[in-house]
Formats: C-alpha cells, structure tokens, sequence
C-alpha cells in the first residue's frame, strides 16, 4: 500500500496570505498547477486552487482572469477598469479555503483517495506538525493506482 509521502508532490507551490490575486494566478500558470498551499510563519493557514479565482465574489470568469496575466483576449462586456482594479487588488487571504482538508505523511492512499472524492477537494496538503511536506492532487492518485 502506498502512503502520501510515496506519492506528494516533494515542491508545492507556497504563497503567502497578502499575495495579490493577480500574482497568484501568474505563480500558478508559470509552477503549471491549479492550486497552492497558503503559509503564513512557516505554517499552513489555508488552500487556494485556481477555481477560487474563477468563483471568487466577483465571479470572475476565465477570460478575464486571463487578462489579468496580460494575455491578449478581450474582457467581457461590462467589466469596468475599476472592477478589475477591485479584483487584482485582491489578496488569497480573501479567496483562500481556510478549512483544510489535509493529511499526514503517512496515509494510506485508499484515504486520501475517499478524502478527494466525500470533499470534493482536488488538492490536498501533506503536513507534519502544521508544515506542509507536499501536496497530493488528482492526477497524483491516479498516477499512483494506475501507474504511469
């Protein structure tokens, strides 16, 4: 049986709670992950996946997300150069999930696995004593029961 130590991403993207949104979705794009692990003092506080960027408050869509990472695809109708000033203003703190489903180094992969799907979740961190080791996505339990 596997454990989330044999599988966890050993270098996940770490961002702080006061990073803009804006830098956030850059840091996503340039790691090529859909979520982060919010630190603050070395500990983790909180989850930030790019569909929190997507349903934030503002309910911002895709294409504008994307021009906020100077992409050249129009902004949809109705948004106003203040709204998206608003919005890039934004900080994780504000989108961020704070109740964390998380695991420790040595879980099973069959209960990372139920964890995943009974909440729904697509990112979870791998802590020990409140510091992250790793995170464990979809794509990383698939891989480990199927190979690849």
């Amino acid at each position: 049986m596997q454990h989330a130590i044999d599988i966890m991403n050993r270098e996940p993207l770490l961002v702080s709670p006061d990073l803009s949104v804006g830098d956030l979705a850059r840091k996503l794009l340039e790691a090529d992950v859909d979520g982060a692990c919010v630190v603050k003092d070395g500990k983790l506080v909180g989850v930030v996946t790019s569909m929190d960027l997507v349903f934030q408050d503002k309910q911002v869509h895709l294409p504008t997300m994307i021009a906020f990472i100077d992409a050249l695809i129009p902004i949809g109708a109705g948004r106003t150069k203040t709204e998206l000033e608003k919005i890039t203003a934004s900080t994780v703190r504000e989108i961020m999930t704070t109740d964390v489903k998380k695991v420790p180094f040595d879980a099973p992969l069959d209960e990372i696995a139920t964890l995943m799907v009974e909440h729904h979740i697509t990112l979870v961190p791998v802590v020990r004593d409140g510091r992250v080791l790793g995170t464990i996505t979809k794509k990383d339990v698939l891989r480990a029961h199927y190979g690849g």
